[in-house]
Formats: structure tokens, C-alpha cells, sequence
């Protein structure tokens, strides 16, 4: 038992936590920035003349352009 908690320990250390340093910019991406970018707006609900095209960073709200 002792045996498979350091291979798991051992194989975490050598494959997440270089991926966790070599991807890092993805941890700075703000979804409402860059909805804001295209100029749209985050809201919960897309009016008719609206397009929803991704979410914010809520995930129950939506970023809509309009049309």
C-alpha cells in the first residue's frame, strides 16, 4: 500500500506540477474581460435581438453581441 502512494506522489510530482508551471497563462484569462473586448455584455439572459456566444465568468451567465 505503502509502494503505490509514492508512485502515485512520484508520478504527480513529475507530470502535474510541470504542466501547472508550463501553462500558466491560461490562469489569467478573464472571460468578461474579453467579452467586453467584442463589446458585448454579460447577462443572465440574451435578449431576442442578441447573440449568446460564450459564458462570463459566472457560469450561469451568458456573454451576448448584439446582432
Amino acid at each position: 500500500m505503502k509502494i503505490n502512494l509514492f508512485f502515485f506522489i512520484l508520478l504527480f510530482c513529475l507530470t502535474v506540477l510541470p504542466a501547472r508551471k508550463s501553462y500558466s497563462q491560461y490562469d489569467e484569462l478573464d472571460l468578461t474581460r474579453e467579452c467586453r473586448k467584442g463589446n458585448g455584455r454579460c447577462k443572465v439572459e440574451c435578449q431576442e435581438n442578441e447573440i449568446r456566444i460564450a459564458f462570463c465568468i459566472k457560469f450561469a451567465t451568458h456573454c451576448c453581441l448584439e446582432r
